[in-house]
């Protein structure tokens, strides 16, 4: 009920602003985010993104037995590293009154990779459930986590000045795609039945989306300053999307021994809430007389999507856990 409060105040808010942008005004639009004679634009950006799952932390337990009956628990972590990615978009500017009509599609991959390596007096216990369920203890694991996000989005919005210096682009949309994760863990060395092997193990999870959903937000431009036909911008983007999904978990272990042990959980249909803002500078300039206009933009991205981590551990059973993508973005748009 909290998530879907916000929201519709959200929605309420575009759809106001969207209302009042339609209304005639008397502000200086001299100084625009593009030119009046454009009618196509086409963006392009490059994102080095940084994500994280807290639960990541979870994946074993690490035992140390000292001297003295003493011991020590430990749950090591894993680290996404920063990768790349990229978003394609393309406008078109409707002959109305300012109105456009805008659709993307953002591609982002990333993996994150940890080893235990065997040590004296140490015991390693696998967390995810399969791994778990089998029995079997390893002397050495190694894991990586895979991470793909593909989105799609479409937008229809309006911009407008509301003063000399700022002007907004409230939009409505419709985003939808992908999310897939993937976990694959090796066992070395297994203790079965309380006797030490030589055998390995194999265990891998999947944590699939989909959704697709409703989205609104307002993006945001304030002019700093003019040089002619080049503008110095400040910019905040900010958005929300509500999307109806369907989650597709699995976790299967197998040894070499043949023995296979899996959990099997059902679907899940439910909604999923994503959160993103993006805020920087920009420069803009105009050619051939306001025919042709180029804008680049930099700055710090950051999407939150809510419970979108929904595999099983022998400790918390499913999880609901968030995902963040966070980082630095560069776009390009040239319209004609």
């Amino acid at each position: 009920m909290k998530f879907a409060s916000i929201f519709s105040k959200i929605l309420l808010f575009a759809a106001a602003t969207l209302l009042i942008a339609s209304a005639p005004n008397d502000f200086n639009t001299t100084n625009r985010t593009q030119s009046d004679s454009a009618r196509w634009a086409i963006s392009a950006d490059f994102l080095a993104w940084h994500a994280s799952e807290d639960v990541a932390s979870i994946w074993a337990d690490v035992i140390m037995i000292g001297n003295n009956n003493t011991s020590s628990w430990g749950a090591p972590s894993f680290s996404f590293k920063w990768d790349y990615g990229f978003r394609l978009g393309a406008f078109y500017h409707l002959p109305c009154d300012g109105w456009d009509s805008f659709i993307g599609w953002t591609w982002f991959r990333t993996d994150a990779r940890h080893t235990l390596a065997f040590q004296d007096n140490s015991l390693l216990q696998p967390e995810f459930f399969a791994g778990f369920l089998s029995g079997d203890i390893p002397q050495s694991m190694s894991a990586k986590w895979s991470l793909l996000l593909n989105m799609i989005d479409w937008e229809l919005g309006r911009s407008y000045w509301i003063c000399k210096h700022v002007s907004l682009r409230p939009f409505l949309g419709v985003k939808g795609g992908w999310i897939n994760q993937s976990i694959l863990t090796l066992y070395s060395n297994l203790t079965i039945n309380k006797v030490l092997t030589n055998k390995t193990g194999r265990e891998h999870l999947k944590n699939n989306f989909w959704g697709i959903g409703p989205s609104g937000g307002v993006n945001t431009t304030w002019r700093v300053c003019n040089f002619k036909s080049n503008f110095f911008d400040f910019f905040g983007d900010f958005s929300l999307a509500t999307l109806w999904g369907v989650w597709k978990c699995s976790d299967v272990y197998k040894n070499s021994d043949y023995r296979t042990s899996s959990v099997n959980t059902k679907n899940s249909s439910l909604g999923g809430l994503m959160l993103r803002g993006f805020a920087g500078v920009g420069w803009n300039a105009d050619f051939r007389k306001d025919k042709l206009h180029f804008a680049a933009k930099l700055g710090f991205e950051t999407q939150l999507w809510i419970d979108q981590l929904r595999i099983a551990t022998f400790q918390l059973q499913r999880l609901h856990d968030d995902l963040s993508l966070q980082g630095i973005t560069c776009n390009c748009r040239f319209d004609f």
